[in-house]
């Protein structure tokens, strides 16, 4: 009897258990959208679990009434958890999506950054950086391959052999523009950027897709912070304050705002130029969305910058040359200069999402530039040896005066300039699990320009000018006396107003295709034994492979042009497999190929040649590119870390010659050039201290360019020396020589640069009761380019292959949370302000650190015997700077 009795009391509870279920189902895709086949789908501590089949699905009865933990896994993917808990006899259905197991330092759910090889890149906080001019454009040198940048004051920056207007930068999808008629840093106020409200940026050195506009070089697209909270951030230093707020008061309104003021005087001080310096750099930008509904959202933006620079130059002392022939050039001043740059930006956006698949943009943007440069400076200067004998009482004084001379510069030039366009994007999804991408785009732009030039230069070189007039004293009769011109070495009178339109248009499509293969992997490990075991290992796994095709067209009225730019990618990811740390990692190696035509239609500066002409002739330059790169993520010191390589080739043909003078570029406004670029780019990112992130770049580069049209002749004595003016004591010409140049270095060509982005802080294990070395931190910026060429003053771009000086800076910053998460915040005072701060440290910046005195340009003088020397103007020397900073 108590058998029976215990055979029905089992089969009862039996019963129960079996009651006591619930069933989930799922689909599981990768974060590229395919589904996964043969993920493990398990209930933690148990052996129940599932495997998906070839469309990712699974089916699991699941213990039900408490908390389970399912764990989905692949080989190939880092490992998903879910926590459930679902009624008896009910069902629920899931979606999950597997990551990767690879380095991800750059979130590339944010943006799709296509197969040309796009570098998806979270910003570092600029507070975080040890520069003077606290930018997004500086952090491009290290965070991104190709990028140089040989002037600490500008935003201005290149890319493999190209000049700043061969850069296309775009602003949540609108281009911008920065001043027209800047010729230094100082001048340049800030960038059009506000670094602090920027989310993150995609940046292509070359092969971008068709979607991108007409340029030659790069492409920078920006993108905004979109509020989901409050945050704010004040930053206050000896160069300025920069305000930033954010908030979404609902759940259809966000905003962002953002404030900038900078007097860079104190900065300015370490130029070898003194004077009075009043520089005011103000800039203000807001941004506001609204969501119509839930597929609809419009977006306002405004900017307005102005940005003002004043000097009354005093003096400048510069020393230059070599143990064998040490100089020095004195300078005393007289006059002022005025520059201001008032600009001005709105823009509406209206972003509608029938469904998930497809997205359609409408955008019309307004930009306007008011710019004004005034100045008259007279200069009385001095050129003198210096003692070079070391043993001497005088050494490093004068030792005798080479010559004395004066100049004198006059500039008033204006110029206004207005664009406004419409754009239209589309975005669709389409095609089996949706694997393909097609966009298209169609544009329209109107420009207007009105531009005065009035400028001259006149250098007396020998403190009596050519030709000098008789003496005129006692003389009643005006016209006994014959006229005489006062010649100028320089001079530029030019009044144009160009108005022009364009359409441009865009389609392209990525397809992606899906190679499935098992994955056989045998190796020996240690288990938790020290036992040495035998794995072995099989398991399906995927190539993938994506590719896009476009093209783009741009038509231009000024000159009735249109010109086609076919281009094309391709993106290719292996299956390979490591292990590490007893479980199965993915190798994140990745292979691609990009190629196409890039036109320049040219803007303003383009068309108009150095003696101020428009030359309505003038058409679109071109450049093919070919680009092959990679990215391979690898394990060091148990940290993940991504190396990043391409190299590149640019064949250019009718090219527009120009010159670079300190940051103004020059053009010849003819395509009368041909060249290339070709060279290497190395990038390694990863934690070399844990927790933060470091950034070091390499570039190669050789950039060369032919001017079609271009000869001197060489002149010989009867000696047969070539005739050297003001080193060659016989200079009367019995022969001549025709030399057509050829090649010659462009005026970007720098054959190496490194960059180096550094962050170190102090561990935890190092704090005591009475100091936090914790809360310290150090952060180290170094650049180092090689020397560009550079040439006297005139038209003779041949002259142009002198090399200057190596670019050296390292800026370091050192810093000290004062509040942070772990503060102990109960001894503020309920009303205290502190209470309301998440985070606030200071740091001590020390920029330049090593004192190097690097060169922008160069100033010519002649003495008496006709000789020239070129005197180099350079940028700012070791500056001190203390910085607070508050989040909110």
């Amino acid at each position: 009897m108590r058998i029976i009795i215990l055979a029905i009391w089992l089969l009862g509870l039996h019963t129960i258990l079996i009651g006591q279920t619930a069933t989930l189902t799922g689909t599981v895709r990768n974060d590229k959208g395919y589904f996964v086949n043969s993920a493990h789908v398990q209930v933690a501590k148990t052996n129940t679990g599932t495997t998906t089949n070839e469309k990712g699905f699974f089916t699991l009865e699941i213990p039900a009434n408490e908390s389970v933990k399912i764990i989905i896994s692949s080989a190939e993917f880092e490992t998903h958890t879910e926590f459930l808990s679902l009624p008896e006899n009910t069902s629920k259905d899931i979606v999950v999506i597997l990551f990767t197991r690879t380095l991800e330092t750059f979130n590339t759910t944010a943006k799709d950054p296509g197969t040309s090889g796009m570098g998806y890149y979270k910003p570092i906080g600029p507070e975080n950086i040890p520069s003077p001019i606290p930018n997004i454009e500086s952090q491009l040198r290290f965070s991104q391959v190709g990028v140089t940048q040989n002037n600490e004051l500008s935003a201005g920056y290149n890319v493999r052999g190209g000049n700043f207007d061969e850069n296309l930068i775009y602003l949540n999808g609108i281009e911008i523009y920065r001043p027209f008629l800047a010729r230094s840093g100082q001048q340049e106020g800030m960038s059009f950027i506000n670094p602090y409200m920027v989310d993150n940026i995609l940046f292509s050195a070359g092969g971008f897709d068709a979607r991108y506009g007409d340029k030659l070089s790069s492409v920078l697209d920006v993108t905004y912070k979109d509020p989901r909270e409050f945050a704010a951030t004040a930053v206050t230093s000896f160069m300025g304050v920069n305000v930033f707020v954010q908030d979404r008061p609902s759940v259809r309104f966000n905003y962002l705002l953002g404030a900038r003021y900078q007097t860079n005087a104190y900065l300015f001080g370490a130029l070898d130029t003194k004077g009075d310096y009043k520089p005011a750099f103000l800039d203000l930008q807001g941004m506001v969305n609204y969501h119509l509904n839930e597929n609809t959202r419009l977006t306002l933006f405004g900017t307005y910058a102005d940005n003002k620079y004043r000097i009354v130059p005093e003096n400048r002392e510069t020393n230059w040359g070599s143990i064998n022939e040490a100089l020095r050039f004195t300078v005393y001043y007289e006059g002022q200069e005025i520059t201001r740059f008032r600009t001005a930006m709105g823009a509406v956006s209206i972003e509608n999402r029938p469904n998930d698949n497809l997205r359609l943009y409408f955008t019309s943007s307004i930009f306007r530039t008011v710019e004004s440069e005034h100045f008259d400076i007279l200069g009385e200067y001095r050129l003198d040896e210096l003692e070079r004998d070391l043993g001497s009482d005088d050494f490093g004084d004068v030792a005798f005066t080479r010559g004395v001379g004066g100049f004198l510069e006059h500039a008033r030039n204006d110029l206004d300039a207005f664009v406004a366009n419409g754009y239209h994007r589309g975005v669709l999804d389409w095609g089996e699990d949706f694997k393909n991408r097609l966009q298209w785009g169609v544009k329209y732009q109107h420009e207007t320009t009105n531009d005065k030039i009035s400028e001259w230069y006149m250098l007396d070189s020998a403190r009596f000018n050519a030709p000098h007039p008789t003496d005129s004293v006692g003389y009643i009769d005006a016209n006994a006396q014959a006229y005489q011109e006062l010649n100028l070495s320089y001079s530029l009178k030019s009044q144009n107003s160009v108005s022009s339109n364009r359409l441009t248009g865009f389609v392209q499509n990525r397809k992606g295709w899906e190679v499935k293969k098992m994955y056989h992997f045998v190796d020996t490990l240690l288990n938790q034994d020290s036992l040495l075991v035998l794995v072995d290992t099989t398991f399906e796994t995927s190539k993938y492979i994506n590719a896009t095709i476009g093209v783009r067209a741009h038509y231009w009225d000024f000159n009735g042009q249109t010109v086609f730019s076919p281009r094309a990618s391709i993106n290719y990811r292996p299956a390979l497999f490591f292990r590490h740390n007893n479980e199965m990692y993915r190798r994140n190696v990745t292979f691609r190929l990009a190629t196409g035509f890039y036109y320049q239609p040219p803007f303003y500066r383009e068309i108009r040649n150095l003696q101020g002409v428009i030359n309505p002739d003038i058409r679109a330059q071109q450049s093919i590119h070919f680009v092959f790169g990679t990215d391979y993520t690898f394990f060091m010191w148990d940290r993940r870390f991504k190396f990043t390589g391409e190299a590149y080739y640019k064949h250019l043909t009718n090219i527009i010659p120009y010159e670079i003078d300190n940051v103004r570029i020059r053009y010849y406004g003819e395509n009368n050039a041909k060249g290339y670029a070709t060279g290497m780019d190395f990038k390694l990112n990863g934690q070399f201290v844990k927790g933060i992130e470091s950034y070091a770049s390499l570039s190669f580069l050789r950039t060369q360019e032919d001017i079609l049209d271009d000869y001197y002749y060489n002149y010989y004595n009867s000696d047969g020396d070539l005739i050297v003016p003001g080193y060659t004591y016989n200079s009367v010409a019995v022969d001549s020589e025709k030399v057509e140049p050829g090649y010659i270095p462009r005026p970007t060509d720098q054959f190496l640069n490194f960059s180096l982005f550094f962050q170190d802080k102090m561990p935890e294990e190092w704090d005591t009761k009475k100091i936090k070395w914790s809360t310290f931190k150090v952060n180290l910026n170094l650049m180092f380019g090689s020397r560009l060429p550079y040439g006297p003053p005139g038209d003779e771009r041949y002259n142009d292959t002198i090399r200057g000086s190596f670019f050296r800076r390292v800026d370091i910053g050192f810093s000290k949370d004062i509040i942070g998460p772990k503060t102990d915040r109960t001894k503020f005072s309920e009303k205290s302000i502190l209470n309301h701060i998440d985070n606030m440290w200071i740091s001590l910046e020390v920029f330049n650190l090593l004192d190097i005195e690097n060169t922008t340009n160069y100033n010519w003088i002649t003495d008496v015997s006709g000789r020239k020397y070129s005197i180099p103007n350079t940028l700012t020397t070791r500056r001190i700077n203390l910085k607070l900073v508050m989040q909110f």
